[in-house]
């Protein structure tokens, strides 16, 4: 939500999804924005729209779940791992003795490896 003493962005798009945005999101959006349009000399609207993609780009859409998919390599076998935090999850999984860890793109696998359904387990 856009603090009130924070002027409303000048597109009526941007400023429905900025409308959108945590504290932190907006935040960024907010110093992006005035970075691009007095640093880099852009029109108000302009660097508005900028900040709002990098902000998008850097956090994904607001109330959307980032989830990430790592490909992990177990006794010898390729193995998948859910993740809502992929820091956290290589950190356990480094606990665990993995140490062949890549990130994979979710849709993809899910696709070509489980034709479009897996199941999914619980960790050790």
């Amino acid at each position: 939500m856009i603090p009130t003493n924070h002027p409303i962005p000048l597109d009526a798009g941007v400023a429905r999804l900025v409308a959108l945005l945590d504290e932190d999101r907006y935040e960024f959006f907010a110093e992006r924005a005035g970075v691009l349009e007095f640093d880099a000399r852009m029109a108000r609207i302009d660097a508005e729209r900028q900040a709002l993609i990098q902000t998008l780009a850097r956090y994904g859409f607001p109330g959307q779940t980032k989830v990430g998919l790592l490909q992990i390599k177990v006794d010898g076998g390729t193995r998948w791992v859910l993740a809502a935090d992929e820091l956290n999850a290589r950190q356990r999984l480094a606990g665990l003795g993995v140490t062949e860890v890549l990130a994979a793109d979710l849709v993809d696998v899910l696709h070509r490896q489980f034709g479009d359904l897996a199941w999914l387990a619980t960790s050790p």
